[in-house]
């Protein structure tokens, strides 16, 4: 398929406006796209602003902190080492890493082919740690021993259960074999490859005229000191990275991995090989997802970490890819992405889904307090026609990354919000539970939890916490 000169005029006429559409009626701080048509022309902008203490743009080259898109980039230095000989995928994990004392026995038979597939049966990570960073060069191998000390949450190769400290676990194995840091590796081995010259997994190295800071609760806002970065989580988590940047990495991958890895090597990589979920995320390959759009394949990670959403999407048939990066974790990157999928397939967008409530409530709430805001959410869920999607995600999106960054200071009025106007949303008393939980209250964050699984018994994150907690010592 070839739109050439055409693609670009829709791209201009549709796709930019209908951004800034988005960006303008969801008052987000700040958005990035690229795009990639007939497999390697790119085009690449900015919305908002990267700080909006600070009014500064957001442009082609603001670099976004990616969070699990990171994983593609793990898994892409993997991949080169098994086809350097270096590894082998279905080799035991303690084949290279025989310091790893692991606490459950059937652990010791990983293998690495498991590990990038999320059937490790490792669990997932409870606390990141944000507020308190490691940032020594020591820190992933740390977590890498603590990991190992953890009883496995299902049988190795079992099925598919996403994890973090999977990853982590592949960056440590990454940073032994390469003889250098898990940083240093990525950057030399696969940044610099594909020409991402600014690209960084070190926060240090993202230069101030170029970075985009994170907003956090509602409204959004940028939080002295709260940054989600650790050296423990980078392969998981911490790759920065530009729109513009993004493009030279879609290119490599619709060209089989150019630059990167062998053709060969880089259909082992795109191969699914488990089940995993929606529309999106339907099957996981060793890095990656396999999903549809408009019935064509798309393969494709995104990512959620505070203050940040983003995601990447491939149609290889096609040679068209989109990349979205967003300063806060309110934006609807899904969305996006359909719309610009939809242009570079020669459709019109669909129109802008209507904002989350929490928009028109973030101005009331932060002057006028909770029964205001309270009262306010009661007239728009009442309208006819709607201006405003009253759905619980709206709160969900605003709050949980204020709890995950340890700032529950910040998140009482919206959590108090939230529980006034929907009583019976599990999340809503899932979500107190946990802030409970971070601030020190045990006993109140277990009553919470509670109701949040009685009015859910599907609530599988309120389950865990609970738990977790009921059998803490």
């Amino acid at each position: 398929m070839s739109y050439g000169a055409n693609t670009g005029h829709r791209i201009e006429a549709l796709l930019w406006p209908f951004v800034e559409r988005v960006v303008e009626t969801w008052a987000l701080p700040g958005v990035a796209l690229c795009v990639v048509h007939d497999g390697d022309r790119v085009a690449a902008r900015g919305f908002g602003t990267r700080d909006r203490s600070k009014g500064e743009p957001v442009t082609a080259d603001t670099l976004f902190h990616l969070a699990s898109i990171s994983k593609s980039f793990v898994a892409t230095a993997v991949l080169q080492l098994v086809e350097d000989g270096e590894l082998d995928l279905d080799a035991s994990i303690t084949t290279y890493l025989p310091a790893l004392q692991w606490a459950d026995p059937p652990a010791s038979g990983i293998t690495l082919r498991q590990l990038l597939s999320h059937r490790s049966g490792i669990g997932d990570v409870s606390d990141y740690g944000w507020h308190e960073p490691e940032l020594d060069g020591g820190a992933l191998a740390r977590f890498a021993t603590r990991v190992a000390g953890w009883p496995l949450e299902q049988d190795p190769g079992a099925g598919f259960a996403y994890s973090n400290s999977a990853y982590e676990l592949l960056g440590h194995l990454v940073a032994t074999i390469g003889g250098q840091s898990f940083e240093a590796h990525l950057k030399e081995r696969v940044l610099d490859r594909v020409g991402m010259a600014t690209s960084t997994f070190l926060r240090a190295d993202v230069s101030p005229h170029l970075g985009a800071s994170p907003h956090l609760g509602l409204p959004p806002q940028v939080v002295e000191g709260a940054y989600p970065y650790t050296r423990k989580h980078a392969p998981s988590s911490t790759l920065h990275s530009s729109a513009a940047e993004l493009g030279r990495w879609m290119v490599a991958h619709l060209a089989d991995g150019a630059g990167l890895m062998s053709p060969g090597t880089h259909e082992v990589m795109w191969t699914p090989v488990v089940e995993s979920g929606s529309e999106w995320h339907a099957h996981m390959a060793l890095g990656w997802f396999w999903g549809t759009h408009r019935e064509h394949l798309v393969v494709n990670h995104s990512g959620s970490d505070p203050g940040f959403a983003t995601n990447l999407a491939l149609m290889p048939e096609l040679g068209l890819g989109v990349s979205v990066l967003a300063n806060s974790n309110t934006a609807p990157i899904f969305g996006l992405t359909r719309a610009a999928l939809d242009v570079l397939l020669g459709r019109e967008p669909a129109d802008p889904p209507l904002p989350p409530v929490t928009v028109p409530l973030a101005s009331v709430l932060e002057r006028s307090g909770v029964s205001a805001a309270a009262d306010l959410y009661r007239r728009l869920a009442a309208a006819d026609p709607p201006t405003a999607d009253v759905d619980e995600e709206g709160f969900e999106d605003a709050v949980w990354g204020l709890i995950e960054m340890h700032r529950t200071d910040l998140a009482w009025p919206l959590l108090e919000l939230w529980r006034l106007v929907q009583p019976r949303s599990s999340p809503a008393w899932g979500n107190t539970g946990w802030a409970h939980e971070i601030a020190g209250r045990l006993q109140t964050a277990a009553e919470h939890l509670q109701r949040a699984v009685e009015l859910d018994p599907d609530n599988d994150e309120a389950t865990t916490m609970l738990r977790r907690l009921l059998s803490a010592p």
